[in-house]
């Protein structure tokens, strides 16, 4: 469909104008920081729960309660339907956050089970609180690229 009334003055505006509404859309797309922090703290929690003894079920309990409402009230705290699943470059990194969150699940149960210190598994807890921080912020990051035309 051709108009004649399209100069590439105008043409050039409206690609513009598009690119801002969507660098304004992708920005508001990622999760917060305090979001990705406390995502880190229920895994981390969930890597702590092997050391409670007999509250151990109840610490994985927690963990897996709290990690799933967040996921469940990231729309609301988004303003948005971006789910990070549904871009290639955010897949990427969300499946190094769950290697490495599996990995530290793995570690702190053979700690735990095999009469290892505490400190083990505090250490274990930290790293897979650090690792899941960094790699949550990147996945977030990862996603507001995609939206917004980035590689």
């Amino acid at each position: 469909m051709e108009s004649r009334d399209v100069t590439p003055e105008t043409a050039r505006h409206h690609l513009e104008a598009l690119d801002a509404d969507g660098a304004a859309v992708s920005g508001s797309t990622g999760a917060p920081f305090w979001y990705v922090l406390l995502q880190s703290c229920c895994i981390s929690g969930f890597v702590l729960s092997f050391g409670l003894g007999p509250w151990e079920s109840a610490g994985f309990a927690l963990s897996a309660v709290a990690l799933v409402l967040l996921g469940m009230l990231r729309p609301l705290i988004t303003g948005t339907r971006a789910d990070p699943w549904a871009y290639p470059a955010s897949v990427r990194v969300a499946l190094t956050f769950i290697g490495c969150a599996a990995l530290a699940v793995g570690i702190g149960m053979v700690v735990s089970k095999s009469g290892g210190s505490m400190a083990l598994l505090f250490a274990a807890a930290l790293l897979t609180f650090a690792a899941t921080l960094v790699l949550g912020l990147r996945m977030e990051r990862a996603l507001v690229r995609s939206i917004h035309g980035q590689p």
